[in-house]
């Protein structure tokens, strides 16, 4: 297709429209790796169902091993509840009998039991009797109900009225153990009192032989007192608490214990299945991937290779779009037939705003994503002989014809911005962009199509400067404006070489030392036709252009001769520099400037670099390094113009920094307002805290200069000590003893 056959608004097959080509053999790719996909998540299927079932295999053989000792730990339990039980019978059907005569009684069952540690006999609920009593002499004489912990659990064994294991417990006697408490009531259901026996844990797990397993598992009891939702353990490996471990319960006479245990040894992944399964599976799994791939890819570049030649060198291969040599030869048709008809044509130049973020952020991937989507909307918009192009990277251009009501046309752009407000699905991710629009109209902005399109462009860069997401029309003040900027950039440079520039230096007040240590370098420009130029209205143009750098190095090789000056006169003063952060894109620009103080003669501690946020916002690594090689050699460095960026305070913990410089419009009314002297005031305490030193700018009264004092500011520079004075003039001062203090 020719460029006079194109349809305005179209788009022809391209790399992301073949119509001819089936959904398969456009995305050889993703075939084979969903088959790939596929295959993978089968063979992960067969392999996690053998490892769940070797999981349950391995659970229940652990519960079966663990339900044999829980069973012995109840019988030794259970045993224990008889043996006292029968002790209990005793006494209820002789109560008169002396403890004393219990001895006999009580040694033949610690014989025949021997898991207890000791029993005692509590009539009235006061212990009478002990047995063994060598070494348990401190219980003798308790009184439970003066012992609250033991007391409670007397109290819920009478309400019971049967024995209640409690444990493990701290003993009044020493140690800790398990105790098993039995009420005793009289025929006439009086309470008599109450039997307490003490059984050593460890004991009790020795004899159900729980040790022959730690080897291979972790093992824990919970269920402190018998309360079986205490999820704690009291005995064991405390790792089981985050483990899905199996259990095992233990009845108890009051409740149960739960006998926990997990494999400290996993099962292998694999285990029952062919030891060459997996590597077999893999194997077979990347041959079919890849030979269908290869099938596909095959056919895909037979199939294509017919089509490329016929588009690619007329439209964008990305948007499939019109590319700019068909824009501008479709555009020089539409104009010719505006100009036979008498009718108008709007060109329409847009560019999306902080495009160049998703790109850094996300990936070119998804920032060519991102164009397709725009590309597709803008067709949206699109009804009638309209033509759209991408003219180059995130830029398009819209042609359209035009009534000579501008209503219509500003109605149009409002619709576009409008269809921006929608985010953009990316990868299944919202994305939100906008767009600026700059509008030129035939014939009163050009005759010609490039003449048209370059105004389209002023108008967008207009659009954008008034904030984004706004269109903007074109008008002939804007050719002044770009003709006066090229103009200035040139001069600019003309004047560096000429030597038209030069520094004034403005005092800064060190308040310890009670004079003036510091100076600021400042640059002048006397032009010898339009006199003095404020740098308001050169230094933008500077930074924009990148007239700055030049501009910037002649500073400081000018400062840094004025430092020699100083320093033979014997000046101890430190100079700060304003820095651009373009000036430090550069590779090795920070071993330039070190080569030229070391040269002169001077210390890297003699100079301030003062900068603005942006260097610290900017991710550009190059930048970050020549920060970081100029302070670790000896530079310091200054925040210039602080708090009036997106996130100072993050810079002064993250970075390196020596001083922040408080801008004026933070001082300008700290003697009259509480808040504004508050801010200040908190500013300077949070640098303190960060040991950083605080120049306050712009100080023009003696009652800001007082209450900076009291505030504990560091340096103060501003008209009310100096202005920027000529280099002599600032020599003389600094040696002066100021009188304004």
């Amino acid at each position: 297709m020719t460029t006079t056959e194109l349809k305005a608004g179209s788009r022809l097959p391209g790399t992301r429209q073949d119509l001819h080509l089936s959904w398969l053999v456009r995305h050889p790719k993703r075939v084979a790796v969903s088959l790939a996909l596929l295959l993978v998540l089968l063979l992960g299927a067969l392999v996690w169902q053998q490892q769940q079932k070797n999981i349950e295999v391995e659970r229940y053989q652990l519960l079966q091993q663990i339900s044999h000792h829980a069973a012995a730990v109840e019988a030794a339990v259970r045993t224990a509840v008889v043996v006292s039980e029968s002790l209990r019978t005793e006494i209820v059907l002789n109560p008169a009998q002396s403890l004393s005569e219990l001895d006999a009684r009580i040694r033949l069952l610690l014989d025949d039991y021997p898991l207890f540690r000791h029993i005692a006999v509590a009539p009235d609920l006061v212990i009478r009797y002990v047995y063994p009593l060598t070494g348990n002499e401190a219980a003798l004489g308790i009184n439970y109900r003066l012992v609250p912990e033991q007391y409670a659990a007397v109290e819920k064994a009478v309400a019971a009225g049967g024995p209640l294991l409690a444990g493990p417990v701290q003993l009044v006697q020493g140690g800790s153990g398990l105790v098993l408490r039995v009420p005793v009531f009289l025929a006439d259901k009086q309470l008599w009192g109450i039997i307490a026996a003490v059984i050593p844990l460890e004991r009790l797990l020795q004899q159900t032989q729980l040790e022959k397993l730690q080897p291979d598992y972790y093992l824990g009891l919970s269920g402190r007192d018998g309360d079986m939702h205490n999820p704690e353990l009291f005995w064991g490996d405390q790792v089981l608490q985050g483990l899905p471990s199996v259990y095992a319960n233990i009845r108890l006479p009051n409740g149960h214990w739960r006998l926990h245990a997990f494999p400290k040894q996993h099962m292998p992944l694999l285990a029952g299945l062919p030891t060459l399964f997996l590597p077999a599976g893999i194997l077979v799994i990347f041959l079919l991937s890849t030979g269908l791939y290869v099938l596909l890819r095959l056919s895909q570049e037979r199939q294509q290779a017919l089509q490329t030649v016929a588009w690619q060198a007329s439209f964008d291969p990305l948007t499939g779009l019109a590319n700019r040599s068909v824009l501008l030869g479709q555009l020089e048709l539409m104009l010719k037939h505006a100009k036979a008809q008498r009718t108008q044509l709007a060109v329409l130049s847009l560019d999306l705003d902080e495009f160049k973020q998703v790109n850094e952020s996300l990936g070119h991937p998804v920032g060519d994503q991102l164009l397709q989507l725009v590309a597709d909307r803008l067709l949206e918009q699109l009804h009638g002989p309209e033509l759209v192009a991408r003219s180059g990277g995130d830029e398009f251009v819209l042609v359209l014809p035009t009534s000579s009501q501008s209503e219509a046309l500003e109605n149009f752009c409002q619709t576009l911005l409008k269809s921006f407000q929608a985010p953009f699905m990316v990868r299944n991710t919202p994305l939100s962009i906008s767009t600026s629009i700059g509008v030129a109209i035939y014939p009163s902005d050009g005759l010609l199509a490039i003449d048209l399109l370059k105004h389209a462009d002023r108008a967008m860069y207009a659009a954008k400067h008034l904030g984004r997401n706004t269109f903007h029309f074109y008008d002939a003040g804007m050719q002044k404006e770009a003709d006066h900027f090229v103009h200035l950039h040139h001069e600019i440079l003309k004047g560096i070489e000429q030597r038209q520039f030069f520094l004034v230096y403005q005092p800064i007040f060190d308040v310890a030392a009670r004079r003036f240590s510091k100076g600021e370098a400042l640059v002048r420009w006397q032009h010898p036709e339009r006199g003095l130029i404020s740098p308001f209205d050169f230094i933008p143009v500077a930074e924009r252009t990148g007239a700055i750098r030049p501009l910037g190095q002649w500073i400081l090789q000018q400062a840094i001769a004025d430092m020699q000056l100083f320093q033979q006169l014997g000046l101890d003063l430190q100079i700060s520099v304003n820095r651009s952060s373009q000036e430090f894109n550069q590779s090795k620009v920070a071993d330039e400037w070190l080569a030229q103080l070391c040269s002169a003669g001077l210390l890297p501690e003699q100079l301030i670099l003062e900068i603005t946020e942006s260097v610290f916002m900017d991710t550009v690594s190059v930048q970050q390094s020549n920060v970081l090689s100029l302070h670790q050699q000896g530079v310091k460095l200054a925040i210039d113009d602080f708090g009036t960026g997106y996130s100072a305070l993050n810079y002064l913990s993250r970075y390196p920094v020596d001083f922040i410089k408080i801008d004026k419009s933070f001082i300008n009314h700290i003697a009259e307002q509480d808040k504004a002297c508050a801010l200040v005031a908190v500013l300077i305490n949070m640098a303190k805290v960060l040991d950083v030193q605080v120049v306050a700018e712009g100080v023009e009264t003696r009652e800001q200069f007082d209450l900076l004092l009291q505030l504990g500011c560091d340096y103060i520079q501003g008209y009310y000590c100096a202005r920027p004075l000529a280099t002599a003039d600032f020599v003389s001062l600094v040696q002066q003893p100021q009188a304004f203090i």
